[in-house]
């Protein structure tokens, strides 16, 4: 099942001569609403879900940047100590290191 969103310009004063209705075409039809003044985009209105989903968005955008900059910061950390090893290097040396050790019989 498709749906389709909606999404009506609306002037400020006809808006808010029209409050009610325009409240239902949201929260019943799920459109969202762009107040305009002058023909530029001022605002919008749309449905609590729809803003839920927005703020949902946003916070995982902001971990997800949270994250990314402790790991820059981790990797300065590790920098600074001259411990950046290419990790795929790393990942060789460990595994030729066990294969040595089953080799050894140890």
């Amino acid at each position: 099942m498709v749906y389709t969103v909606t999404t009506m310009k609306v002037n400020i004063r006809k808006a808010r001569e029209n409050f009610s209705e325009v409240i239902n075409r949201v929260t019943a039809k799920g459109e969202r609403i762009i107040l305009t003044s002058r023909n530029k985009p001022k605002a919008a209105i749309v449905s609590l879900k729809d803003a839920m989903a927005i703020e949902d968005r946003s916070m995982r955008k902001a971990k997800r940047l949270l994250q990314l900059e402790r790991i820059k910061k981790m990797r300065q950390k590790l920098a600074r100590k001259r411990l950046m090893d290419d990790s795929l290097e790393t990942l060789r040396k460990i595994r030729e290191e066990r294969i040595a050790v089953r080799s050894s019989g140890g």
